[in-house]
């Protein structure tokens, strides 16, 4: 029994050896083929790991659906404002148009961007003693934007914005009757916005936007000591500047 199983091991030490030997490369094979004015057999190719792709480190527009951003917006610019005063005279001036908002973004479909923001919004009007008075309101707007790459990082955002405001003014007024009065009056309007904008991609998370918009609001200013409503409404060209950050 233990020569049956001392040849068994000896038979399986000695296959071994063969097969280890059959796959290495004969050493004379290069020489009897040169001798036979043959070239020898080049080398087996070494099996190299397929290369990767690099991911370029510039960053790019994103295009995507379902991607969210967070930011804030602003726009400045002088404008003409027309209004009512209680003397039955309509003041225009040239004003100071701003607003402030933050704003939350999302791309619903693709290059389809929605923003909804909410913040402050002030211009100036013409009082019925003459002077001037800044009038601030919070402003709540919906914005859409269609996004359109231009080169990688830089992308042209046409859009349209609506949206209400609504807030309260203190004014000095000099009623018809001759009485002077100081009180706050209800400010309701609408704000549309039309955008020709541009976005830049500073990085994966940060972008920066800015061009032209055309504003234009239409309010109503509620007076309750003259029981009288005031309209006002002006149009003009703005600076939209803004900053976003986004969520990857």
């Amino acid at each position: 029994m233990k020569r049956l199983i001392g040849s068994a091991l000896a038979g399986a030490a000695s296959a071994a050896v063969s097969l280890t030997a059959a796959a290495q490369p004969d050493p004379f094979a290069d020489y009897e083929a040169m001798k036979r004015g043959q070239a020898p057999a080049p080398p087996p190719a070494a099996s190299l790991p397929a290369a990767l792709p690099i991911p370029s480190p510039e960053p790019e527009v994103s295009t995507a659906p379902w991607k969210w951003s967070f930011g804030g917006r602003s726009a400045f610019s002088y404008t003409g404002i027309s209004n009512d005063t209680l003397l039955a005279q309509e003041q225009s001036n040239t004003t100071l148009f701003f607003r402030l908002t933050p704003t939350l973004g999302l791309t619903v479909h693709e290059r389809v961007l929605v923003s909804a923001s909410f913040g402050l919004l002030g211009n100036n009007l013409t009082r019925e003693n003459g002077s001037n008075a800044t009038a601030l309101a919070g402003l709540f707007e919906f914005t859409g934007h269609y996004i359109l790459p231009v080169t990688r990082r830089l992308a042209f955002l046409p859009g349209l914005g609506i949206g209400p405001y609504f807030g309260s003014n203190d004014r000095s007024l000099r009623l018809p009757d001759g009485r002077k009065v100081d009180e706050a009056s209800s400010t309701f309007g609408v704000a549309m916005s039309l955008y020709a904008m541009f976005g830049y991609q500073l990085s994966p998370t940060l972008s920066v936007r800015t061009g032209i918009a055309l504003y234009s609001l239409f309010q109503t200013e509620r007076v309750e000591s003259a029981d009288k409503s005031l309209g006002a409404s002006a149009v003009h060209v703005g600076l939209p500047i803004e900053v976003h950050f986004h969520v990857l």
